[in-house]
């Protein structure tokens, strides 16, 4: 079953294939306020709500434009919390992420924690380390490239909370990355939607991605590299679980050039009918 969200001029009309329909929840008011001074004596829960991950490979010093505000945003919401920064690393040292990202959860632990590792694989590698490091009855995914608003993390959580999804996806419904990032994810999406006939689904790649627990233990995600995000929404469907949609901008990124390469590309097909040939 898929639920899918569309906004106009600030509301949303949410809309559900197969079922009834379920409201868009009201934004948080506490997400006006400022946030509070950190105060370590308020030690967060040993199983929070919400798992924040953030996939930082690379970013270098850009990743502060989305872990601080990310941060704050967190703590204002007055939900129980965690975040997880993911800094994995290729081990030749030229890459200055995980110093940086050790150093800001070292200064706000024990609310942030770093996960910070060899690679031994690819974003998919990365994504289910957040995944194994998390605690939370919810966790929510983001790229540190800032080219999704960090704004989406909450609510993609609070959509799923208010909504019963068992899964949520971004869908990028404007765009503002390279136009061939756009032609490559057109022509994937399609031959995505060819393949495994998945209906109104569309932007199997985008961002947040968000499973709740038992979500994420039914999936048992094996993917080490691009292919995480369509092996999440190919599980969910084999084993029944409803999906989210959730419409949000992608921005450009002008700090480093994509990581989707021509390499990339096959990647994606050789996994596509892998993953067809398989089932």
């Amino acid at each position: 079953m898929l639920v899918t969200w569309s906004r106009e001029r600030g509301a949303s009309v949410s809309r559900v294939t197969g079922s009834a329909t379920h409201p868009r929840p009201s934004s948080a008011a506490s997400q006006t306020a400022a946030a509070s001074e950190l105060d370590r004596s308020e030690l967060p829960p040993s199983a929070p709500e919400l798992s924040a991950i953030v996939l930082c490979y690379r970013a270098e010093g850009s990743i502060l434009k989305v872990i601080e505000p990310l941060f704050e945003q967190l703590r204002s919401s007055g939900l129980a919390h965690e975040l997880i920064l993911v800094a994995n690393h290729d081990g030749t040292g030229r890459d200055r992420t995980p110093a940086i990202v050790r150093e800001f959860a070292q200064a706000r632990s024990p609310f942030v924690r770093a996960v910070i590792r060899q690679k031994k694989g690819g974003m998919g590698w990365d994504m289910r380390s957040g995944f194994e490091a998390a605690r939370g009855e919810y966790m929510v995914v983001i790229d540190g490239d800032a080219q999704n608003p960090v704004e989406d993390l909450l609510e993609a959580y609070r959509r799923m909370k208010d909504s019963g999804v068992a899964v949520i996806k971004g869908r990028r419904t404007a765009r503002f990355d390279s136009a061939y990032r756009r032609v490559v994810s057109g022509a994937y999406n399609s031959l995505f939607r060819l393949v495994f006939r998945t209906g109104e689904l569309w932007d199997i790649n985008g961002k947040p991605k968000g499973l709740t627990r038992a979500a994420y233990e039914q999936l048992e995600l094996r993917s080490d590299d691009w292919f995480i995000d369509a092996e999440i929404v190919i599980a969910a469907r084999r084993k029944q679980l409803t999906i989210g949609e959730l419409p949000v901008v992608f921005h450009r990124n002008d700090d480093r050039a994509s990581f989707v390469r021509p390499a990339a590309i096959g990647e994606f097909l050789a996994n596509m009918a892998r993953e067809r040939v398989g089932r």
